[in-house]
């Protein structure tokens, strides 16, 4: 939200503005130890074979997805979201993209239609892999995690990108990819070659499933810490960065009167059914991935009015700059937690999150 996004209250003149959140950090993961500014990298090394070499036992499981693999399906998707921006067409993102993903671009570029700095906004994650996490789970659906670069900058933050094959004739597809937090250290994952169980959304052996992470994470975002009164879920800087917006704009919504008085603000977040994956970290925990949905909404009391500035952005795709009774937000969020296991404890942290402006509307 810039300065030009917010309003003026017909009962005081006043303005808003927030502080972007910063973006740093890095990430313990498969491979020999690589660091590069944001992104550190270490790995628990597979066991060389006994010589002379005997291959893996009959019953132990493998990954079934391959780093080639990973090499192809990356710079795939990448290409795909690329090209759909350029002709903000969302048909040009199958099939290597599916699911919110489509969504959230398709509702993207009926926004840029009307704005087009909206095209700002469109996060793409780039084509070079840089930690693959692979599953050994031969079932269908079959899932896995790529942490992949920034498409803008080669020392921008990376991606956790949520990759999913449906069954054996379908290609693997990306339905979200959540941007790396700052400042958050993150978990160990099993080197390539080795694999990862999969987790569901009911998986046992973790301080709570990822069902019940996920749901936490939606209400700790609506309702802030008092939501979370056992302390379970981390801090991390999505939400911080969004709790800040929240109250800028409601202090200056509500500037010179009582709290409140001229208009208030809240944002409800929900789980979005059907997209949720996860594997399984080196200690026994998990790296989920999942799509929350949110609409923030500001009320209006009775004879107050909200005016906004001729280039806002939210306005033009509105249609109108003045509101009186409500000013409603709508965004999709893609995140990734990391949830510990049951017995060596702790907190849920939260270690990514891209979100996207889906829709905006007033009167």
């Amino acid at each position: 939200m810039t300065r030009h996004d917010l309003p003026h209250i017909a009962l005081k003149e006043t303005t808003m503005n927030s502080r972007p959140v910063g973006r740093r950090g890095l990430f313990l993961g498969a491979g020999s130890l690589v660091a590069s500014g944001l992104l550190a990298a270490c790995t628990t090394e597979p066991a060389p074979p006994e010589a002379p070499p005997t291959g893996a036992p009959a019953g132990d499981p493998t990954p079934v997805q391959t780093v080639e693999q990973f090499a192809t399906i990356v710079p795939e998707i990448n290409a795909a979201v690329v090209a759909a921006d350029e002709a903000r067409d969302a048909a040009q993102l199958a099939p290597r993209v599916s699911g919110s993903a489509v969504e959230f671009r398709t509702a993207a570029y009926a926004m840029i239609a009307k704005a087009e700095e909206w095209a700002e906004d469109l996060k793409v994650p780039g084509t070079e892999l840089i930690v693959p996490m692979t599953s050994v789970t031969a079932e269908f659906p079959r899932v896995a995690i790529a942490l992949v670069q920034d498409s803008v900058a080669e020392d921008g933050v990376p991606y956790f990108m949520a990759l999913q094959q449906a069954d054996a004739k379908s290609s693997y597809s990306s339905w979200g990819w959540a941007q790396q937090a700052v400042g958050i250290e993150m978990p160990v994952v099993a080197n390539e070659q080795i694999g990862a169980e999969q987790v569901t959304a009911d998986s046992e052996g973790l301080v709570m499933t990822p069902a019940e992470a996920l749901a936490l994470y939606a209400t700790v975002l609506t309702d802030g810490d008092a939501a979370d009164p056992e302390d379970l879920l981390a801090a991390n800087p999505f939400q911080t960065g969004t709790h800040e917006r929240i109250q800028t704009e409601r202090s200056e919504l509500n500037a010179g009167v009582e709290w409140n008085e001229a208009a208030t603000v809240r944002e409800i977040y929900t789980v979005r059914d059907g997209e949720l994956l996860g594997l399984r970290t080196d200690d026994g925990g998990a790296i989920v991935m999942g799509t929350l949905m949110s609409t923030r909404k500001v009320s209006i009391k009775d004879g107050a009015t909200m005016r906004y500035a001729e280039d806002n952005k939210y306005t033009k795709v509105i249609g109108k700059k003045e509101f009186t009774t409500e000013y409603i937000r709508e965004y999709g969020t893609h995140v990734a937690l990391y949830i510990p296991s049951q017995d060596a404890g702790g907190q849920v942290q939260p270690i990514g999150a891209t979100q996207t402006a889906l829709n905006a509307r007033g009167s």
